[in-house]
């Protein structure tokens, strides 16, 4: 997008044992999804030697995050359900905050 980004989350992911592959292949899967969204500005993420799986993603604005991702109804909710994230991994925990550089 052309816009600067705002609104910063961090968000870490436990993966199911032997559940890489799938939450990889899903993850990629919503990846996509969320870049096609104007609200989205940066999406990166990556997997900690620790395990698990990190995601950060800048959006436009927290109203623009709220929408996208806390809504129930909303496009994260409904994409996450359809694509069984909560079979192959689950959400941890999430950092949020305004970007200091936009």
């Amino acid at each position: 997008g052309g816009c600067a980004v705002m609104y910063m989350v961090v968000s870490r992911w436990k993966v199911q044992p032997g559940q890489e592959e799938a939450f990889k292949a899903r993850g990629d899967k919503m990846r996509n999804l969320l870049l096609q969204q104007p609200e989205v500005e940066y999406l990166n993420a990556f997997v900690p030697e620790e395990g698990g799986a990190l995601a950060i993603v800048g959006y436009r604005s927290k109203d623009d995050y709220e929408h996208l991702i806390n809504d129930p109804n909303g496009l994260f909710a409904k994409a996450a359900a359809e694509e069984g994230i909560e079979n192959v991994g689950s959400w941890e925990w999430s950092l949020r905050g305004e970007a200091l550089h936009s």
